[in-house]
């Protein structure tokens, strides 16, 4: 039993199916029918790739490992059992005699006033095509307004997180506004679009070094600090239309 199909899940289903040939059940048990390719996430949402590009289908790469589309919501090891809930809402339980707990990890929501309301997350396929569309469609009516302040806050978009993650964002999207203000001639004379990359750190990728995250720091973004207690002054926050939260990931029991 495989709960999970990400890069670990994934790679223990695949390495049990060539190594075993259907000797042994294998069920591997995941909420999409499909492998994600997470760090390939930023390119989709810059319009650089399409989703079929970074996702890996389940069934056709995974011969002799049966796969149940739901989520776990409970383990019991002594009994050696599992429960799980279908995309339709129905329950199930499975026994198992080997478990393979692989179910990776959800963004995390920071007691930040306002996060929950106004941040769009970016873990998965929809909240990348979310984004995509978003920041379009802002562009789009960035040209179409007559309030200065108005165009203003339509290309300017805020990513918080300096990670990986983040960076990547902010950086395909610096390349993605560039490119849809160019083709829209009621913006052609327009300042460019700005995108903010916030992060407490005083500097982007800081799981890295410095010989290794100064290299990155020239993407065209604007890195700042995260503001940690009193808000800032209203004039020194930049109106925005679009807000991504890439900061945080938890563990997530029960999937």
């Amino acid at each position: 039993m495989i709960i999970g199909a990400g890069f670990a899940g994934y790679q223990a289903a695949r390495d049990l199916s060539r190594t075993l040939r259907g000797a042994v059940d294998i069920v591997l048990i995941n909420p999409n029918d499909y492998f994600l390719y997470l760090p390939l996430l930023p390119e989709v949402a810059a319009g650089v790739l399409e989703p079929r590009r970074v996702s890996v289908s389940l069934t056709g790469t995974l011969p002799h490992v049966r796969l149940v589309l739901g989520e776990v919501h409970g383990v019991d090891l002594d009994a050696r059992r599992i429960s799980w809930r279908d995309p339709d809402g129905r329950s199930g339980e499975m026994a198992y005699d080997r478990l393979i707990l692989s179910v990776g990890s959800v963004n995390k929501l920071l007691p930040i006033p306002g996060v929950a309301e106004h941040a769009h997350g970016f873990r998965g396929m929809p909240e990348a095509l979310f984004l995509r569309d978003h920041v379009t469609r802002q562009i789009e009516m960035s040209g179409t307004s007559e309030d200065p302040r108005e165009r203003a806050a339509r290309r300017t978009f805020v990513v918080v997180g300096a990670g990986y993650t983040g960076t990547e964002v902010a950086a395909h999207g610096v390349l993605f506004t560039d490119s849809l203000a160019r083709k829209n001639t009621t913006l052609r004379d327009a300042p460019r679009p700005r995108w903010l990359l916030l992060d407490i750190a005083p500097r982007v990728l800081p799981e890295l070094d410095w010989t290794r995250s100064c290299p990155a720091r020239p993407t065209g973004c604007c890195a700042n600090g995260v503001w940690r207690s009193a808000p800032a002054p209203r004039s020194t926050r930049p109106p925005r239309r679009a807000c991504g939260w890439t900061t945080a990931s938890s563990s997530t029991p029960g999937r």
